[in-house]
């Protein structure tokens, strides 16, 4: 299903909306009016097939493999319904339907919009992204049984094009909605969702999307409708000019600026691609691959000042087989470029054919989040560090204070199934109230990134290992002076204890810049596993 971005008045101007290439690859096809209740719209419909009745592609392999002859037409059937509901146009796609729309007609948010306000943000199973500047690199990450979206490692997503969301939603209500089962959602430029076939319920369910697309975006989800298209025509006017320079050079000179990319809308089908169409200016020629250095070569052929206008009118289109009969998808030639580029110390990417401005807010978000997780403070006291200290020396000392109720771990592994040789260290210290103490002096980032990354794996190791927490519980009760762990452990509360520097109070301003990325990243962590995170300063001791 996808929203188109206008709704002619005429429903019968639906028709312009369709893809000429797409119409044109049909067999034959059919064009009707339709009223679907109530609400105006256009049905189409037709096949897709191998010209001149030809064997598939595969046929002739199978053939010349095994002696015999193996023929097969292949014919994939097509339908698409257009309908305007409360003066906003939807297309349906059946079969191969949703190939007959044209690809500038899509608003190109409308399945994203739809999923960061109706999924479940602990029941997301796939995510789609693209960092710009890093030479194309697109992924698609999928968790098949649905996890907590901080399990996709998006604490540092400030940098990343969201194209895609899926996974289950407990709140949405369609019509076949049954209340003790979540609805699959899966979107991005369309939406994937099970729709009524009855006339009056699938409005309705139009209806429902509607409504749920007026929401407030789920703020867990919140950070993929981040970046937007730049709106500033000054500004993209000077982008266009860059790029059109761009695209007068060579690979040598731009080749850290200019990449090509597989467009979002045909990241899931990339894999099945045999070959390409690239048409530019009228003329059409046949490629294997797509790279930054054949479209710069087509780009060398057109006439200056003409290059970056012919690649949004140009086409590249996706094949499955390598004579270019089967056609899977095709967008406009500029989508298969990414640039990166600076204006006034402001950092735009060119992303499916569109400027984005990058890093606007992250270090505002990064000092609040950062902020966040320092107001967290309990009855915990942790020791002054003495001057000359070492770190086990510290954590030794601490455990001697019977007041404090520590136990002293530092340096005692942890075995199971994986760490068999040292094991992990769960914690340096063990709190009052069972809390895994993490302990560091640090004078820079790196230190602290690793204490941060010990943590995540001392929680993964007990929270997945019952031989780990048998273990563990072991070690307590060896250490820790008459102390035990109840047999039904389980870690829920992290500590970090960071003497920073010369002993000052952790601030997001004195905090390093890495390392409030680090310690963020592994707070979403900690607590998609329901772990509770505090990060307590320890102090200098005074002389």
């Amino acid at each position: 299903m996808h929203r188109l971005w206008r709704t002619p008045d005429d429903p019968a101007a639906l028709v312009d909306v369709l893809d000429q290439e797409q119409l044109d690859a049909l067999e034959d096809f059919d064009v009707d009016a339709v009223t679907v209740a109530g609400s105006p719209g256009l049905w189409v419909e037709g096949s897709f097939r191998t010209s001149d009745g030809e064997s598939a592609e595969w046929c002739v392999a199978a053939s010349r493999t095994t002696g015999r002859l193996v023929h097969f037409v292949d014919s994939r059937s097509a339908g698409l319904l257009l309908l305007i509901v409360d003066k906003r146009t939807y297309a349906i796609g059946y079969g191969q339907g949703h190939r007959l729309l044209s690809g500038d007609e899509k608003d190109r948010r409308f399945g994203l919009e739809f999923a960061i306000r109706a999924l479940d943000p602990k029941q997301v199973s796939k995510l789609m992204r693209r960092r710009p500047g890093a030479r194309g690199r697109t992924e698609v990450t999928r968790m098949p049984s649905g996890s907590s979206i901080w399990a996709f490692d998006v604490s540092d997503a400030y940098a990343d094009l969201v194209g895609g969301a899926g996974g289950k939603s407990e709140s949405l209500q369609l019509s076949h909605t049954r209340p003790d089962r979540p609805v699959p959602v899966d979107g991005g430029i369309g939406l994937r969702i099970r729709l009524a076939t009855d006339p009056d319920k699938l409005v309705a369910d139009i209806r429902t999307i509607a409504e749920v697309l007026d929401r407030e975006r789920i703020a867990d989800l919140e950070f993929a409708d981040r970046m937007r298209p730049l709106q500033e025509t000054d500004t993209v006017a000077r982008l266009d000019d860059d790029l059109e320079t761009m695209l007068s050079s060579n690979v040598d000179e731009v080749g850290h600026r200019l990449s090509s990319v597989v467009p979002m809308e045909l990241a899931d089908t990339i894999d099945d691609v045999r070959a390409f169409k690239v048409r530019l200016n009228g003329a059409s020629r046949r490629e294997t691959e797509i790279t930054a250095d054949n479209l710069l070569n087509r780009a060398h052929i057109l006439r200056t000042g003409t290059r970056l206008q012919s690649f949004r009118e140009g086409r590249i289109s996706a094949y499955a087989d390598e004579n270019c009969n089967h056609l899977l998808g095709g967008t406009k030639a500029i989508e298969w470029l990414e640039a990166v580029t600076t204006i006034d110390d402001r950092h735009f990417a060119l992303v499916d054919g569109h400027w984005y401005e990058i890093d606007t807010d992250y270090q505002e978000r990064l000092r609040r989040a950062v902020g966040e997780l320092l107001a967290v403070r309990s009855d915990l006291v942790l020791p002054d560090w003495q001057a000359g200290q070492s770190e086990r020396t510290y954590n030794e000392n601490a455990a001697l204070d019977p007041d404090l109720r520590l136990v002293c771990l530092d340096r005692k592994g942890v075995q199971d199934e994986f760490h068999t040789r040292w094991g992990f260290e769960a914690c340096d210290l063990l709190g009052p109230g069972n809390e895994l103490i993490h302990v560091k002096r640090a004078s820079g980032s790196s230190p602290l990134s690793h204490l941060f990354m010990q943590a995540c794996v001392a929680i993964q190791g007990l929270e997945g290992s019952p031989q780990a927490r048998t273990r563990f519980r072991e070690l307590v009760q060896q250490h820790g002076r008459g102390r035990e762990l109840p047999p039904d452990f389980k870690p829920t509360k992290i500590v970090f204890g960071i003497l920073l520097k010369a002993g000052e109070e952790i601030t997001p301003r004195t905090l390093f810049p890495f390392s409030q990325v680090a310690l963020v990243q592994a707070a979403r962590l900690l607590q998609s596993a329901r772990i509770e995170v505090e990060v307590r300063s320890i102090h200098l001791a005074k002389a």
